[in-house]
């Protein structure tokens, strides 16, 4: 996309601007091209198709029936539709470990790496903020006490869970995972946070609550 071309875009984008649809399609299939002029691709896709949010539904196979759209181009389209209905859904709660599970499964079945997330939810259960701590590494998660504490406290929300994956082997805890638990339960405690559980999964589909298997009590009591 040429430079000034860009500019004009980012200044409606910016300044609150219209948009019309075939300029919104050029910068989304601009984005997927690095950053060239596809307005010509734009202006073929909507010859084709009645709106931009028809694009972002279409099948991959028709899409690529329009001339210059390659496949990749496509599965970006598909993606980005996919996205936005995504979002478009109902904001997540957490009011018991049930929908911990729920969400947790959501987002990290699948996933070839052990990694470790924060929810931070308000007194009805809807999570309002989500840290994510990863290595990229099958087996830990780098995971820094006082970062964990300076997350907690400058977010302060009504109370927290604690959800982290095992890759290849049970959901059972470790002596880690108990060291964990302890730490980010105390920071709760200092910030005036409910610390509510802390949830494993497995990719072999096994489940371990804190909180449901009184393991946290017994931690805590220590």
């Amino acid at each position: 996309m040429a430079a000034g071309y860009r500019k004009e875009y980012l200044q409606k984008l910016e300044g609150g601007g219209r948009l019309y649809e075939s300029q919104i399609m050029a910068i989304i299939l601009g984005n997927a091209c690095g950053g060239k002029d596809m307005s010509a691709f734009a202006d073929a896709l909507l010859g084709r198709f009645p709106s931009v949010q028809s694009v972002l539904t279409a099948d991959i196979a028709e899409l690529t029936e329009v001339d210059g759209v390659t496949q990749n181009i496509a599965v970006y389209l598909k993606a980005l539709g996919l996205a936005l209905r995504q979002s478009q859904k109902t904001e997540a709660f957490i009011r018991n470990t049930e929908e911990c599970f729920s969400l947790v499964c959501s987002r990290f079945t699948g996933g070839d790496n052990e990694s470790a997330e924060l929810y931070f939810v308000n007194r009805s259960g809807k999570v309002t903020d989500v840290k994510r701590y990863t290595s990229g590494k099958a087996d830990r998660v780098d995971m820094q006490a006082n970062d964990v504490f300076s997350v907690i406290s400058s977010r302060k929300p009504y109370g927290l869970y604690f959800a982290h994956n095992h890759i290849n082997c049970s959901a059972a805890p470790s002596r880690d995972d108990d060291a964990v638990t302890v730490k980010i339960a105390t920071a709760c405690s200092m910030c005036g946070v409910k610390f509510l559980d802390h949830c494993i999964i497995s990719s072999t589909g096994d489940k371990f609550s804190y909180f449901l298997s009184g393991r946290l009590e017994k931690l805590l009591n220590k």
